[in-house]
């Protein structure tokens, strides 16, 4: 009897050992868990079976190996994507090991997109929100001797005829066959006036405009207003008119120991700097004054603090919703530098540019979280996280929108059209 109690004695501390051994056994795994790391059940085998898409493991054991979360979700629901070698399903939440990733997400009708990506301990996560950009489409015109683009996406066309389209859809016509000088927007100049398109016909423009014009033989437009190079003036679709300008470029203004903001074609804010002022080293962001130098942008605000990037050498800065975009130079190479708001600098999009690209007149557009390049000469396509560049147009651009674009190339006119096909 004393035995049989003494057994059972025995087999509830057992029971007990076994418990709390349990108990901290699974204790130890959450806090593993929680800290990026699982249990390596594959030991000795993971050197033969590596997970598809990883191909640089960093565990810190063969027993518990470094985890983070793969999360990308597509907004063409019905895209294949591939992790590396293997599948992946649309909005997945994967755990995957410490490692460099490839991801390519393609769709008949667009641009594929391949996607490179590191989870680290830096960052142990890669969630993104993609959209395929659609593959443009192009079209020739024929018979056509010039086109005028317009602010409001609108463009005439003019025939040999004489004969101007106008419109989005090019179903209205006018016989015009008197000479006619493109000024930019809806503004043109004949011998004697000044017109503006409106309504579907020629008015004759305001009288500033036209003492303006006609005392400039070379008028400019240039960031929605009339600039003349030869007497260094200006005046606004407004009637404010400004003498003086040193420089203009990049939608800013120099006059003698300022820099003024132009805003919407007209006149915004200004500051005041000492000394020589070169518009290439100053950048406004947020309706703050940068001055760029060595590749860090040094706000006149000394209360601002100061934006440090890689490069050494800044040439254009833009700013996209939560992205800010560089262009510039290191180590004798073009880089364009996407850096997300809220991210460290270090993990910021490099890619290397052609060198021998003119970016004069440049402008950054974002579509659906994809960025727009376009110069006077060309537009280009970069998705987020891709270092691949993917051409749109190479020829002069006429005009732009975000869903299609007027061009001329071997004195031949073309629109492209990127807009979602149903």
């Amino acid at each position: 009897m004393l035995e049989s109690y003494q057994q059972e004695v025995k087999r509830k501390r057992q029971s007990a050992r076994i418990f709390w051994l349990i108990v901290f056994v699974c204790s130890l795994f959450l806090y593993f868990f929680f800290q990026g790391y699982y249990p390596d059940i594959r030991v000795g085998m993971r050197r033969i079976f590596m997970e598809p898409g990883n191909n640089n493991f960093t565990g810190s054991t063969d027993i518990m190996r470094s985890f983070g979360i793969i999360n990308v979700r597509t907004t063409q629901l019905d895209a294949n994507i591939t992790l590396g070698s293997g599948s992946y399903a649309n909005n997945e939440k994967r755990m995957s090991d410490y490692g460099n990733y490839t991801m390519d997400i393609q769709k008949s009708g667009y641009i594929s997109n391949h996607l490179e990506f590191t989870i680290d301990r830096e960052k142990p996560y890669f969630i993104e929100k993609v959209s395929l950009f659609p593959r443009p489409e192009y079209k020739k015109f024929n018979s056509i001797e010039d086109i005028f683009p317009m602010k409001n996406g609108w463009v005439l066309m003019r025939t040999a005829s004489g004969i101007i389209f106008s419109g989005s859809t090019f179903s209205g016509k006018l016989v015009y066959t008197a000479p006619l000088k493109f000024i930019g927007d809806k503004y043109f100049s004949t011998e004697t006036w000044v017109l503006i398109w409106e309504n579907n016909s020629f008015e004759n423009g305001d009288l500033s405009i036209k003492n303006f014009v006609q005392t400039c033989k070379n008028v400019e437009w240039k960031y929605d207003l009339f600039y003349c190079p030869k007497t260094k003036s200006l005046l606004t679709e407004w009637g404010k008119y400004m003498t003086g300008i040193i420089d203009i470029r990049d939608s800013l203004i120099e006059r003698s120991g300022s820099v003024i903001q132009i805003v919407s074609g007209n006149i915004g804010k200004s500051w005041t700097l000492t000394g020589d002022i070169n518009l290439r080293k100053i950048n406004i962001i947020d309706d703050i004054l940068y001055l760029n130098n060595s590749g860090s942008l040094i706000p006149k605000d000394k209360t601002k603090q100061i934006i440090r990037t890689p490069l050494e050498n800044i040439l254009h800065i833009s700013k996209l919703k939560d992205d800010m975009v560089f262009i510039g130079s290191k180590w004798w190479e073009l880089r364009l530098l996407i850096w997300r708001a809220g991210e460290p600098i270090e993990r910021i999009q490099n890619i290397k540019f052609p060198g021998h690209l003119s970016y004069s007149n440049i402008e950054f557009h974002s579509i659906e979280w994809n960025i727009i390049i376009k110069t006077a000469r060309w537009i280009i396509l970069i998705y987020r996280w891709s270092n691949d560049i993917h051409w749109i147009v190479e020829g002069d651009i006429l005009s732009y929108s975000d869903t299609n674009a007027l061009y001329k190339k071997d004195n031949e006119f073309w629109s492209v059209d990127w807009s979602e096909k149903l």
